[in-house]
């Protein structure tokens, strides 16, 4: 998609997509950075309330404390009727709003008095009620708040309860056992002050805790004294709520709470399984624990609208940049423009094209005038091109010329001698460039004899074709004079040795064959040796005999050799471009290979023969360009001959 866009799109484009992911970190990590310091801001307000509700709990205790201790120390210490006990107790509940109701519990009874008593003030529809409570079926004895002080002796907290006989709410009582002041203290009764907790309810209720926050109360039993669920008050205490949701995480939370811990943790509100965080302080000697519940969403709706507001400006800021970019890139792509113009209408052909010549001293100027150094270089260069193709295409035809003038100096015709039935021979060469320096040649001394020639010049090129095609004049020429092949070699490298300032020489093998008797005299000037390959199917090397190469120095004479070439019998000849061949990685054929080759094929024609080598060098090359002139030539001596 960008390779479709022009030079402006593609840099609006870029900036564009480059500042939306600067825009997606920065708005991310403040995120990340905001949630952080609202969930610490959370955590220091939430705690701070938690421990300012528990103090105003504790407050609340210790108030009703005091009230319930006062009355105790009153009725000890004072002779007081009922009358006066009902006043006490009046005074008590009207002047302190944390004391729902207040009793005083007579075991025998108040002074003049023998039967048991209980007066009872609370508050009711808005002002004060009366009752007592040793009336009606009640049996305040039996009641927690008046047992536990009697068997412990000292003030106690009782659990929260329903007073069902009393005021008739939820309630938790504080009470102070009576004595009779003498030196033998005995248990007299009790006197207690009630707190309520839906008032505790409705001040937890009252807290700034959000729309979805709440509070709630534990006892020191864990038993959920006051909650927003009414289902759960009195009904379950936090470990059964955590065994019903089967959370480990709540059971070990409410351990903590009983034990008058204090903290800030993650927390899942027990019905919508809202997350939270939740807030929690111990209140009071009475083992109880405030818990204030925040829901996370009161964070991640501020990081929220944070984030969005930060969006709408960096988009805002997007559309204010993506002007500012165009109009830069269209400032820098006009003068583009009119180049790429002239770089088509050069193109075409049209060296003449003017070039824009923008001002200043910027790229773009730079490349203007680079691109009118390259129009003018590039017209003196056309023009040298022109003339050095057309020197190139003069050597070429030249090249191919020499070529058909070399190939043309070999017998090319197979079979040559078609008249005749004692023989067979078939020969390629195959040049590496344009014309090479291998060679060969075959032609007969009178009607029985035949010559066999192989070469390979060193080098390649115009220098060894030339070299190759005086070697072979001369070799025909001195065949004419003498059939002897050593004989040959040695006056062969006495013409080209002499006056030799170039140093190039030539391998050489030559043979001659007696038709008649198969008798084969050869001398090798330095060449591969050849291989015959028998009618009965064996492969031997001809024998060496001593040569060096023919050309480079007036030199040690030739040894002639001599074999005996039966009915069927098949000679070999090539130059090392056939075992030197080589494959893509430049492993080379080898010798090995050509001669397994050679027996795979040793049943065939002589012309298949030359071919059959010649498709496994191309296979084993594999398309690797060809390094060296290959060169092969067979000749059979025929059965019945």
């Amino acid at each position: 998609m960008l390779r479709r866009l022009g030079i402006a799109g593609r840099m609006s484009l870029l900036v564009l997509v480059g500042g939306a992911v600067i825009l997606g970190v920065v708005v991310g990590v403040s995120a990340h950075v905001s949630r952080g310091m609202l969930e610490r801001e959370l955590e220091a307000k939430a705690t701070a309330l938690a421990t300012s509700v528990a103090n105003r709990l504790d407050a609340v205790e210790r108030s009703i404390t005091r009230s319930a201790v006062g009355i105790a120390h009153a009725v000890e210490n004072l002779p007081v009727s009922r009358e006066q006990v009902v006043t006490l107790l009046q005074a008590v509940v009207r002047d302190n709003p944390d004391v729902y109701g207040a009793a005083a519990a007579f075991q025998g009874g108040v002074p003049g008095t023998s039967r048991a008593t209980c007066p009872y003030v609370y508050r009711h529809e808005g002002s004060l009620a009366v009752k007592d409570l040793a009336e009606g079926g009640y049996r305040f004895q039996i009641r927690d708040w008046y047992t536990l002080p009697m068997e412990l002796g000292q003030p106690v907290w009782t659990e929260p309860y329903y007073d069902e006989g009393g005021g008739g709410i939820v309630m938790a009582t504080y009470s102070v056992p009576l004595s009779t002041g003498t030196g033998e203290t005995r248990f007299r009764g009790v006197v207690t002050c009630d707190v309520s907790l839906a008032g505790i309810s409705g001040l937890i209720a009252s807290l700034p805790l959000g729309e979805a926050g709440y509070g709630f109360v534990l006892s020191a039993d864990g038993t959920v004294v006051s909650h927003r669920v009414k289902q759960y008050i009195m009904n379950e205490t936090i470990f059964s709520l955590a065994e019903a949701r089967g959370d480990p995480t709540l059971h070990a939370l409410g351990l903590r709470m009983v034990h008058g811990e204090s903290g800030f943790v993650p927390f899942t509100t027990f019905t919508t399984k809202t997350p939270s965080f939740l807030a929690f302080a111990p209140v009071g000697a009475e083992g109880w624990s405030l818990g204030l519940v925040f829901p996370k969403e009161a964070v991640t709706s501020r990081v929220r609208a944070l984030g969005q507001t930060q969006i709408l400006f960096g988009i805002a800021g997007f559309a204010g940049l993506l002007v500012v970019v165009l109009a830069i890139s269209r400032s820098i792509t006009r003068p583009l423009r009119h180049l790429d113009a002239a770089t088509r209408a050069l193109a075409g052909g049209n060296l003449d094209a003017p070039v824009p010549e923008p001002g200043g001293n910027d790229e773009v100027a730079h490349l203007a005038a680079s691109f009118a150094q390259m129009q003018r270089d590039l017209r003196i260069h056309i023009d040298q091109l022109q003339a050095t193709t057309a020197a190139k295409e003069r050597i070429e035809r030249e090249l191919q010329i020499a070529r058909a003038i070399q190939l043309a100096l070999l017998p090319k015709t197979f079979p040559p001698f078609p008249e005749r039935n004692d023989l067979e021979i078939y020969a390629v060469l195959e040049p590496a460039r344009e014309v090479g320096g291998d060679f060969y040649d075959f032609f007969l001394l009178g009607e029985d004899r035949l010559v066999l020639v192989i070469g390979d010049v060193a080098g390649k090129g115009v220098p060894a074709a030339i070299y190759m095609a005086v070697t072979r004049t001369m070799i025909r020429a001195l065949f004419r004079e003498d059939s002897e092949p050593a004989e040959v070699l040695n006056r062969l490298n006495q013409e080209l040795a002499e006056d030799n300032d170039s140093g190039m020489f030539v391998t050489v093998f030559c043979a001659v064959v007696d038709l008649r008797g198969g008798e084969c005299r050869y001398a090798n000037g330095g060449h591969n040796p050849p291989l015959v390959i028998r009618a009965s199917g064996e492969l031997e090397p001809v024998p060496s005999v001593s040569g060096y190469v023919v050309g480079a120095i007036e030199g040690p004479p030739f040894a002639s050799g001599a074999l005996i070439l039966a009915p069927g019998d098949t000679l070999f000849l090539y130059t090392d471009g056939v075992v030197e061949c080589m494959d893509r990685a430049g492993g080379l054929y080898g010798d090995a290979r050509t001669r397994e080759r050679l027996m795979d094929l040793r049943q065939t024609s002589c012309n298949d023969l030359i071919k059959g080598v010649r498709e496994g060098l191309r296979r084993h090359a594999d398309g690797a360009e060809q390094s060296d002139d290959i060169t092969m030539l067979a000749f059979r001596l025929a059965r019945g001959a």
